[in-house]
C-alpha cells in the first residue's frame, strides 16, 4: 500500500503537490489543481507523467518543483 508522506499547498491555495511512497521503497509525487464545477467542489490531478525518485528529499524538491511550475507562484520550500 502506499503512503502519503507530504503535501505541499500553493500560497493561493488553487494548487497541491503530493508526496507518496511506493511499495517498493521509490517516492512519486503528485500535483492537483482546485476545481469547480457545476456546484461541484474538488481537487483534480493534473497529469505529468510519472517521474520516480528514491529518497524522500528528493521527492520534496521535485514535488515543490512541479508546485511552482503548475501553479506559477512563488513557493518556498
Amino acid at each position: 500500500m502506499e503512503q502519503f508522506i507530504n503535501e505541499f499547498i500553493s500560497p493561493s491555495k488553487q494548487y497541491k503537490a503530493q508526496v507518496i511512497k511506493r511499495t517498493d521503497g521509490l517516492y512519486t509525487t503528485e500535483v492537483f489543481m482546485w476545481q469547480e464545477d457545476s456546484g461541484y467542489k474538488f481537487w483534480s490531478q493534473i497529469k505529468e507523467g510519472m517521474s520516480l525518485v528514491d529518497t524522500e528529499e528528493r521527492a520534496i524538491e521535485s514535488a515543490l518543483d512541479k508546485l511552482r511550475q503548475c501553479s506559477g507562484e512563488i513557493i518556498n520550500g
